[in-house]
């Protein structure tokens, strides 16, 4: 079984980040100031470099050594760092490390043999990685992470690694983490100079598997590809990338700064940059084996992190082929304020990334939090192409351990085309489709004898590939986390499913939210969170004193109406404590409850914004009725005021109000009308006239939640609507009055109840044409989207040939190919 082995240096010294350095990778367990090596070949790497990750074809347990370290200078006049074991791991302690310091975890002590071993180097600015002095001459597997896919080399021993890591220099009473029986770590630092470093760790009483447990029915890569989410061997997230002595943003905090507030982004001069691609594959997430489309063979796609302030770059590949299909990559939440084309919605700022080519984002991480990126063609998110936006900044109350992302969804078993085709069908009794399971980190437990389809004719329809037979893996693997006792822990809840609502809790724990969406909030302590579609929230929780705990973390999206959904709904994750046995499920029981047909974030009492902003005076009220219709063809759409929404990928809307074309197409749904020069703020008033859910979610904007409200109305159609259609009653009218005008809550996304309205208020201070549009993939493909359009002359111009880029491939690649876009598009 394949064991992850962090071989690790950990400088403390205060080493500010360079000046326009630039950092690669694509994911778990991928960190930027990381160098990865593939094979023998050298690396050289800025003198900030501190952990390198490597994985051995056997059970390695993580020592935390006391030891001496002495340096002297070899004939070449290079410089070699010996050190000697002094002890094995000491109980009872606790590595010490600095603030931002990535650490691994998860792994039992074992007894080191106490040696003292002495290499030189012929290069004075190189330092041999590692040198596993156990005697064997057993093949390994070395594999050294090329952004998050592992690259095999086999190797007689750690011994013979060649590659050399330039290392930051390590000032007296530096940890050294050590996770080898005895060896070597080189170091370039100054002559004639003494260090004694030493650690200790608490040992964990087991040895994890990254497999997630050890009596797994299916591999990780059977289950999630390359990802580590969701597995023992996933690291803890720093507070901040890189060797900075302090947070890199300074003296800000969430409550004398805001990141809406162009002058307090931090300015640091770093990108980090990323590498995707994207194409299609087959996992089985749950145990069941389905089609799929997945960035660089992960699932949920790589982690991507950033320092408030950073620039991120993301080049997508796209590679989806067997069928074909476009792409293209949205950063949820981020404003794109100053460059709204690098938001990533096919016929706004770009056409979609045509098949075989390439495409280059770059935008500045200008908001703070926790966050995801995904698919806007199509429902092709729902297929996998999604995975977790980290940026890391202040936060309202502080922590030990961050655990990082906890990524929730439903989870169907089936292509997105198929229920696509579904949604904007004509049998209202599929609409919304419930799914058939949920995921944590994209892991999951199907019950196999609950066939999905009942027979193989149609399961076969319902997949692109007629050879996929209809296979499903009883026990498979869960999710599982790390806790330390007494530590508190900070979790990033993130809902990316397609349609459910999602319930979070953990048995016999609390938890205390401090950020809502991307918002940082005055903490408030709930033992239950509710996300829609698209919602996140940053939660702390504060692990008992009980080292050999073992408890369950669930999440639930009860299927059906009114809150969507899953057939399946709730699942669980194992929390494993440092001495828990890791070989078997926690037993704990649930004791939180909640009321299954509420579709509401928390009280608006409860969530205070820890920056306070009142909203502005000069108002314009646009009014947007939901419905949901039968078209004169007999299929189903999802209506605001009457239009149904339709993407025209060949023509990118900025590039058209660039050129002075401000003739609109109805079916591009542009509003563009807020009453004149005198308006500082649009209030929409939207009212939902179904007993379903909306996720409603605003691009480039985080919007003043005004108030929130569910109706009362009937969950069946009440009359008949247009061409037979359902004919539900009106949804509960907004009566003006505003929860906390001085400070109201702010979001990105909001959940619309059903019969019921919302009320939000954004400023009209970031110019462009911004989609505001339904997170339920299937509504969205049904057509329920706007396109916001205010302050066109001062739209920031479009860089020389951008949208040509995406453009000219994408028009060539439709011209000569069908592009089947049954539903809206985006």
């Amino acid at each position: 079984m394949r064991r992850t082995l962090q071989l690790a240096a950990l400088a403390a010294g205060g080493l500010a980040a360079p000046s326009n350095e630039q950092h690669f990778g694509q994911g778990l367990p991928k960190r930027d100031e990381t160098s990865y090596i593939s094979g023998s070949s050298a690396v050289t790497t800025t003198t900030h470099v501190n952990t390198i990750y490597t994985t051995i074809e056997d059970t390695v347990a993580t020592v935390y050594e006391t030891v001496d370290v002495t340096k002297t200078l070899c004939p070449s006049s290079t410089e070699t760092t010996q050190y000697a074991s002094s002890s094995g791991a000491i109980d009872g302690g606790a590595a010490p490390q600095k603030a931002g310091q990535r650490s691994n975890f998860g792994a039992s002590a074992a007894s080191p043999t106490s040696t003292t071993t002495s290499i030189c180097s012929d290069d004075a600015s190189s330092a041999t990685a590692a040198q596993y002095n156990n005697g064997s001459p057993d093949t390994y597997d070395a594999a050294v992470s090329t952004s998050g896919i592992s690259t095999l080399a086999s190797l007689s021993s750690l011994a013979t690694m060649s590659p050399t890591i330039s290392s930051a220099m390590l000032p007296t009473t530096t940890a050294v983490a050590s996770t080898m029986t005895s060896g070597v770590i080189s170091h370039t630092v100054a002559p004639n100079d003494v260090y004694t470093c030493s650690t200790t760790v608490s040992a964990a009483s087991t040895v994890p598997s990254c497999s997630m447990l050890p009596t797994a029915p299916i591999t990780n890569e059977e289950q999630v590809g390359d990802s580590m989410l969701g597995s023992l061997c996933a690291p803890y997230l720093d507070k901040w990338l890189g060797d900075y002595e302090t947070a890199p943003w300074g003296d800000l905090t969430t409550s004398n700064s805001d990141a809406t507030v162009q002058a307090d982004i931090p300015v640091t001069n770093v990108t980090r940059s990323y590498d995707f691609t994207i194409s299609r594959g087959r996992i089985s997430a749950d145990g069941v084996l389905r089609d799929v489309i997945l960035i660089n063979n992960q699932f949920p796609g790589p982690m991507i992190e950033a320092n408030w302030g950073d620039r991120i770059e993301v080049t997508v590949h796209n590679n989806i082929t067997e069928p074909q299909e476009g792409t293209s990559l949205h950063w949820h939440g981020q404003l794109q304020r100053l460059e709204p084309w690098q938001d990533g919605v096919p016929s706004i700022g770009q056409c979609p990334i045509a098949p075989g080519h390439s495409f280059t984002y770059n935008f500045l991480a200008e908001i703070h939090g926790s966050s995801w990126y995904h698919a806007h063609y199509s429902s092709q998110f729902t297929a996998g192409v999604a995975g977790p936006l980290i940026v890391h900044g202040p936060t309202s109350m502080d922590y030990d351990i961050d655990i990082g992302p906890v990524m929730l969804s439903d989870w169907y078993h089936i292509p997105y085309f198929s229920i696509v085709e579904n949604a904007v069908g004509t049998d209202l009794s599929v609409i919304p489709p419930t799914s058939d399971s949920v995921l944590i980190n994209g892991r999951g437990r199907f019950d196999c004898s609950q066939r999905s389809y009942d027979n193989a004719s149609q399961w076969l329809g319902s997949n692109l590939e007629s050879d996929l037979e209809w296979t499903c893996v009883d026990e498979a693997p869960l999710a599982a986390f790390r806790f330390q006792s007494g530590k508190v822990h900070r979790l990033r809840l993130i809902n990316h499913g397609a349609n459910g609502v999602h319930k979070f809790s953990i048995d016999n724990h609390n938890l205390t939210v401090i950020a809502t969406d991307y918002v940082p909030v005055v903490p408030y302590t709930t033992d239950v969170v509710t996300l829609g579609v698209g919602q996140r929230a940053d939660v702390l929780v504060t692990a008992l004193d009980t080292p050999e705990a073992a408890i369950w973390m669930r999440t639930s999206a009860p299927g059906g109406e009114p809150c969507g959904g899953s057939d399946n709904p709730d699942m669980k994750a194992a929390i494993y404590y440092e001495n828990a046995d890791i070989t078997v499920d926690p037993k704990s029981e649930t004791t939180h409850s909640f009321n299954e047909s509420a579709c509401l974030n928390a009280d608006f009492a409860d969530v205070t914004p820890a920056y306070a902003i009142t909203p502005s005076n000069n108002t314009y009220s646009q009014d947007l009725d939901l419905t949901l219709v039968r078209n004169s063809t007999g299929n189903f759409e999802f209506r605001v005021n009457g239009q149904v929404y339709h993407a025209n990928f060949n023509k990118p809307l900025l590039k058209n109000v660039q050129e002075g074309n401000f003739t609109f197409e109805p079916q591009w749904n542009v509003y563009d009308d807020f009453g004149g020069p005198g308006t500082t703020s649009v209030i929409l008033n939207v009212t939902n006239n179904m007993p379903l859910t909306h996720p409603f979610h605003l691009h480039g904007h985080n919007f003043y939640v005004l108030n929130v409200q569910e109706g009362s109305g009937p969950a069946q159609a009440q009359r008949p609507g247009p061409n037979n259609g359902p004919g539900f009653e009106d949804g509960l009218a907004w009566d003006g009055s505003v929860k906390n005008f001085a400070n109201p809550m702010r979001r990105d996304t909001i959940l619309l109840p059903p019969y019921g309205f919302a009320a939000i208020q954004f400023e009209l201070d970031n110019p462009g044409i911004w989609p505001f549009h339904c997170h339920v993939a299937w509504h969205l493909s049904g057509g329920q989207a706007i396109n916001i359009l205010y302050r066109p002359d001062d739209i920031p111009t479009l860089p020389e040939g951008f949208t040509e880029e995406t453009c000219k491939d994408w028009d060539y690649y439709s011209s000569q190919n069908v592009v089947d876009q049954i539903d809206a598009g985006a």
